[in-house]
């Protein structure tokens, strides 16, 4: 067993226990055993966690996100509701809709929770969502046992009721999400501590640090001279590359080379484990090290639903909760398009709309998938193949075709053939007989006709 083990039990109990909900259930400092403070702030200097930060917040805010309503048709998009402006126009008037999804769901992946105040009309309308940074707020449970966020604010704070915050958690076992860099910062720590190897590296002249063995006794002054023209050798990407040693002097290094370290195995690795972090695969964050031009489109609709679908599910679900009120007796709901991002290449679009249309779904509609204008009413219309029928009448008319009688010479068909042949054969003069007592007709000279040639055939 580790030693202590048994605080940082305790601390999981304290932390993970209780009415009021918590942010964490680990003990976080921000200093790493890297010897590198790591926040939400200082993460972002990391190319692979800026990246990865980038790529999720840019998928989600442009998507578009419209209200919808059901119908007895299915569903279709309420443009005139007032939600419907803020999610998919403008949320504040400080930002866009697409800004404004970047910086809550930024905020939920660096901190765990993003926050946004609810501000109603005198309808009891949604009529703006202004961002809260999530800093600022404390999320507790008040008297009643129902949640309520603290705002601290320059001259103290205030609190809002459950009901007028937007709020998008990350992964958690409570009401409040954890933050992903607090349980990463020994990763994100060392992969910062690894770049500063690498700048100091190369800022120092790419000379490691060693001694200079001086067999014989050296005046003070020779020493400063000495330690100049190291130090002149030593500092800078352009510093002089030559040092003249006497009295039999020898330098012997003492540092850990970059290929001995292993520095570039170590940077790639780096990446991988961050984007584990942040669920993004690599190839996102551009690295293209086990990525082929034949599985990257799979692997781009992989990362949409693997990487982006949960987050839209998380918007959704508390827009729909939110925004709409309790009852929401109409049937509004909210739904962000994730078609646009799920899109292949050319030929395998046309082939998905090809078959489509043989579906019987409409041309307006395809077209309306690639952001086109319908064609107008003769769009609407449904197209099916002829030789598509139900699997009830194909099997009727098979046994009634083997079944059939004949009379005085003559082929016998039901009264439905009758009208099948007269369809078929508009030259027909002769009507089929009306049915006998049996139900039976004879058939019209057509069919008659008809079955001569089959005889002169064979």
């Amino acid at each position: 067993m580790k030693p202590f083990a048994w605080v940082s039990r305790a601390i999981n109990r304290a932390t993970g226990s209780g009415s009021q909900p918590s942010a964490s259930r680990i003990v976080y400092t921000g200093r790493t055993r890297a010897r590198v403070y790591v926040d939400a702030d200082t993460t972002l200097k990391n190319a692979t966690a800026w990246a990865c930060v980038q790529y999720l917040t840019k998928a989600v805010g442009q998507l578009p996100w419209r209200v919808m309503k059901e119908t007895d048709r299915g569903s279709e998009v309420a443009a005139s509701h007032q939600v419907d402006r803020l999610l998919h126009r403008r949320p504040c008037a400080d930002m866009g809709a697409f800004n404004w999804r970047q910086a809550m769901l930024g905020n939920a992946l660096l901190r765990g929770n993003a926050y946004a105040e609810i501000q109603w009309d005198n309808r009891g309308m949604p009529f703006a969502l202004w961002p809260i940074h999530p800093e600022r707020v404390t999320v507790r449970r008040g008297s009643t046992g129902e949640l309520e966020y603290e705002v601290w604010n320059n001259g103290g704070s205030s609190i809002l009721a459950a009901k007028d915050v937007f709020h998008v958690r990350g992964f958690g076992d409570g009401p409040v999400g954890y933050s992903v860099v607090e349980y990463a910062a020994e990763s994100i720590g060392w992969a910062q501590a690894t770049e500063i190897f690498g700048a100091t590296f190369f800022g120092e002249g790419m000379n490691p640090t060693g001694v200079v063995e001086i067999p014989n006794k050296i005046s003070p002054e020779g020493l400063e001279v000495l330690k100049a023209e190291m130090k002149k050798m030593y500092t800078g990407p352009r510093g002089e590359r030559t040092v003249f040693f006497d009295g039999g002097m020898k330098f012997q290094r003492l540092a850990m080379e970059p290929e001995t370290a292993q520095f570039i195995e170590t940077r790639q690795h780096q990446v991988e484990e961050i984007c584990r972090w942040f669920s993004v695969p690599p190839h996102k964050v551009m690295h293209l090290l086990r990525s082929t031009f034949s599985n990257i489109e799979h692997q781009a609709i992989e990362v949409v639903v693997d990487s982006v679908t949960p987050w839209v599910r998380a918007f959704e679900e508390e827009a729909d909760y939110k925004l709409f009120g309790g009852m929401n007796r109409q049937g509004f709901y909210t739904k962000m398009s994730l078609q646009a991002l799920l899109r292949g290449d050319n030929d395998s679009r046309m082939k998905i709309y090809k078959g489509l249309m043989e579906l019987g779904v409409p041309l307006n509609r395809i077209l309306a998938l690639e952001d086109m204008n319908g064609i107008g009413p003769d769009g609407d219309v449904s197209f099916v193949s002829n030789n598509v029928q139900t699997l009830g009448p194909a099997n009727r008319n098979r046994v009634a075709r083997i079944h059939t009688p004949r009379r005085g010479g003559r082929r016998v068909c039901h009264a439905q053939y009758g009208r099948a042949y007269r369809t078929s054969h508009g030259g027909c003069r002769r009507r089929c007989a009306g049915p006998a007592q049996d139900g039976r007709g004879a058939c019209c000279s057509a069919g008659l006709n008809l079955r001569r040639r089959q005889r002169q055939r064979l």
